[in-house]
């Protein structure tokens, strides 16, 4: 069953991709949600090869798949209303971090990843050129958002630091290119908007859910392997 799904994971990070050039090329709202469909299915397909597979630690899985259909949802409200939909991406990003946090439980040395990444990320939103917001609020909104998307970034790397495996390199790499897509997201909105900044943007963003719903499938393997060994 590994191989068939290992198979189908591949066909389907094929197919994200495709979807993501023709989305590009063509845009369009319902285009838009179908091209963040494919991240929330393929992560639906390793929930289903984990209960198969009858592996400990689910928990882990589900919420990392609840994050993805967060993720999906606004990626369509962020053309409807783009206050909903930055929340909704918000409660995708504390699905990711409780995963994390389940995966490996805090450590002080948590807090060395979090505070660099956390102060770099508030600068970059408030302290740079490139993005410019007025309103008050909404500044204070993003500055959280900020916070909670680097505190996901810096547990990543706290994990793979104390596990190096495929399952966290994965879940680093797809969190660290989430983190550069915000950036550029918000340069997109509040600043200087450019063709460039889109395509860093884009080609950041659907590859990065992706890799995090692909790092399910290994996380089931890891698990299994984990499981038989002591027994």
């Amino acid at each position: 069953m590994a191989k068939k799904v290992r198979v189908l994971n591949l066909v389907m990070l094929i197919s994200a991709m495709i979807c993501l050039v023709c989305y590009d090329l063509f845009r369009g709202l319902w285009l838009k949600g179908f091209t963040s469909s494919w991240f929330f299915v393929l992560g639906c397909i390793n929930l289903v090869y984990a209960w198969k597979q009858n592996v400990n630690r689910k928990s882990v899985i589900i919420l990392i798949v609840l994050g993805l259909c967060l993720g999906m949802c606004a990626d369509v409200l962020l053309g409807i209303n783009f206050m909903a939909g930055l929340l909704c991406f918000a409660s995708g990003h504390v699905m990711y971090l409780t995963a994390f946090y389940i995966l490996k439980r805090f450590q002080w040395k948590d807090v060395l990843f979090i505070v660099p990444v956390a102060v770099l990320s508030i600068y970059l939103v408030t302290g740079t050129p490139f993005i410019q917001i007025e309103d008050s609020g909404l500044k204070k909104l993003l500055i959280g958002y900020a916070v909670i998307i680097a505190c996901m970034l810096a547990k990543a790397l706290s994990n793979y630091c104390t596990n190096k495996c495929i399952s966290t390199k994965l879940i680093l790499i797809g969190s660290l290119m989430f983190w550069f897509s915000d950036l550029m997201l918000a340069i997109d909105m509040f600043g200087k908007s450019s063709r460039l900044v889109w395509v860093l943007c884009s080609y950041s963003y659907w590859p990065a859910q992706n890799l995090l719903a692909h790092s399910l499938y290994h996380f089931v393997n890891e698990q299994k392997i984990l499981q038989i060994s002591k027994e």
